[in-house]
């Protein structure tokens, strides 16, 4: 998990995931130097399974993902947002799917919601499967959530370094690891994805950097990468 500023709805997130580790697991929660509560949220769990570490990357969420990522130990590694909520069978429903389809890379689905938990929609992806759409169809526009992502961690350490300009990590490592490895989707949704004022936009940055110009910019530059690499 990624921290900034995360006060408001971090609380119910924390407490989504705890109960379904088992003693050997951890939260790697890596935090951005917030200036608020947040801190104090994840010390006052009081669980040796929370492992608290601070951002020593390039500041923002795109790295600050890496650096958590980077720290981690398990062999399965799930990603998750700080303001949202898992529902209770997520990381066994996501083990066993990648288990039966000897998957390294696996997603499922969520229902959106608006900041009060108010569905906006039950199925986020509605019937349309990121892995059907490609490579090159997710490039022109993404249609991978980082947040209902898990990797086996072979896979997603191999698309480490995040490359330095990449403005999201959850396109990144998708793409990576979808054209490296073998990747399975579920059309399950398995957590409630809370879209809110601060949500940061599918490019991962805010709305006003998301210009033509920038759009055309970043897919050329992702493209190169995924090359190069």
């Amino acid at each position: 998990m990624a921290t900034y500023n995360g006060q408001k709805y971090l609380r119910e997130q924390i407490a989504s995931i705890l109960p379904q580790l088992g003693e050997e697991d951890e939260l790697v929660i890596s935090d951005d130097q917030s200036t608020d509560n947040t801190l104090d949220i994840i010390r006052s769990f009081d669980d040796h399974r929370i492992r608290l570490v601070s951002n020593t990357l390039k500041p923002g969420v795109t790295h600050n993902f890496e650096n958590a990522i980077r720290r981690s130990r398990g062999d399965v590694i799930f990603l998750a947002d700080q303001d949202d909520v898992w529902m209770p069978e997520k990381i066994s429903t996501l083990l066993d799917f990648m288990e039966q389809g000897g998957y390294d890379m696996v997603s499922g689905n969520c229902v959106l919601t608006d900041a009060r938990m108010n569905v906006i929609r039950e199925s986020f992806y509605e019937g349309n499967d990121p892995l059907k759409r490609g490579l090159i169809g997710n490039i022109v526009s993404n249609n991978w959530l980082g947040a209902c992502m898990a990797f086996r961690r072979e896979a997603i350490m191999k698309a480490l370094p995040i490359p330095e300009r990449m403005p999201t990590h959850d396109l990144w490592l998708a793409l990576y690891c979808r054209s490296r490895f073998k990747a399975g989707y579920l059309d399950r949704p398995l957590q409630y994805y809370r879209r809110h004022a601060d949500t940061v936009t599918s490019t991962g940055v805010s709305k006003s950097g998301t210009s033509l110009k920038f759009k055309i910019s970043y897919r050329l530059y992702l493209i190169k990468q995924l090359i190069s690499r």
